[in-house]
């Protein structure tokens, strides 16, 4: 009769057992995924849009600016966009700093010209400094005066000559030493032309008004 194999048979118990530990760890791990789907299951979600990078104020918002990501719901994302589609040709009214909800308040659309109106370049000598798509402001002058009509509200020195110009686009970049700056404006069709024959005899200032367009 042959002595036990007593080294094998300790081996065997050591194998088992380290098999057994194995899948207590597995099964331990099953039981914790399983409690947090059913904890995710039981946690209401929505779809928020978030700036995939920094978005610059003035900048025309495109499809690879954002992200729709699920996060869990709140009533701090009432306001979020939840589409891609929804944010895509809005112009950032702020700075939005990657990661930041895309709020409905901190982007809007691009005007549309209003009818009976054509958009020109203005070249203003001040006060397109924060001027954004949608603003509508007065534009003021002076030097050309004596070229408006009298019923226009005139000083003397300077003149309203427009009551309401809707701004289409983000001021360009101001003219090397001249100090100033075109601006892309709708106006009604006769003041535009006025402005187009005279603008470069005076100077002429947007004045910022509450309204937007």
């Amino acid at each position: 009769m042959r002595p036990p194999r007593t080294g094998t048979s300790l081996e065997r118990r050591r194998l088992i057992d380290r098999g057994r530990r194995l899948l207590a760890s597995v099964l331990a791990g099953l039981a914790v995924l399983a409690v947090l789907q059913c904890l995710e299951s039981t946690v209401a979600t929505q779809t928020v849009l978030l700036a995939a990078a920094d978005i610059d104020r003035g900048q025309t918002i495109r499809a690879g600016d954002v992200e729709a990501v699920s996060v869990p719901a709140s009533d701090a994302f009432a306001g979020a966009l939840r589409h891609v589609a929804d944010a895509e040709g809005l112009i950032a009214r702020v700075d939005i700093a990657e990661g930041m909800p895309i709020l409905g308040t901190l982007a809007g659309e691009r005007p549309a010209t209003p009818p009976g109106h054509t958009v020109i370049d203005v070249r203003l000598s001040g006060g397109w400094e924060g001027l954004l798509p949608g603003d509508a402001v007065g534009l003021t002058a002076s030097g050309i005066c004596s070229a408006y009509p009298a019923d226009v509200p005139n000083t003397g020195e300077t003149c309203a000559i427009a009551a309401r110009a809707v701004t289409m686009g983000m001021p360009a970049e101001p003219e090397a030493g001249s100090g100033t700056a075109l601006v892309p404006f709708a106006l009604p069709s006769d003041e535009a032309l006025r402005i187009l024959t005279l603008q470069d005899q005076g100077m002429i200032v947007a004045v910022a008004t509450e309204e937007r367009y």
